[in-house]
């Protein structure tokens, strides 16, 4: 089940199809991380508007996340980071080599992490 369908999302993703892919990723991910809140519970018939519009920005901003990364599973987006980059007097070194951890707690990305935390979707107890 789609949390978020293509007429929802306004994004930089115009290709339908693509849409769809990386929606289904998102899904995954954010279905680990809230432990199925919106499998065990109706997103549509859920009272808190608040909690559901935020819902479907998260995912929406996971989306973008992918779309943005060029890829959709962590192994992909690991595989972009470098040590350090010359290009003639130019030198860049992150200053933390495990920067995708930071970025994406749980395999989520900073927006979507701070719009489900704020409702309680990460608690990690019983519902």
């Amino acid at each position: 089940m789609a949390y978020l369908s293509f007429e929802e999302y306004d994004g930089a993703v115009s290709n339908e199809a693509e849409f769809k892919r990386l929606e289904s990723q998102a899904e995954t991910v954010i279905n680990n991380v809230t432990r199925d809140f919106y499998r065990y519970h109706d997103l549509s018939a859920d009272q808190n508007k608040f909690r559901v519009a935020d819902f479907k920005q998260a995912v929406k901003e996971q989306i973008e996340y992918y779309a943005f990364a060029q890829a959709s599973k962590s192994y992909e987006i690991q595989q972009g980071n470098y040590k350090a980059v010359s290009i003639g007097r130019l030198s860049l070194t992150p200053s933390d080599t495990n920067a995708s951890d930071s970025v994406m707690p749980n395999g989520l990305c900073r927006e979507s992490y701070e719009l489900l935390a704020k409702h309680g979707l990460l608690f990690r107890g019983e519902w």
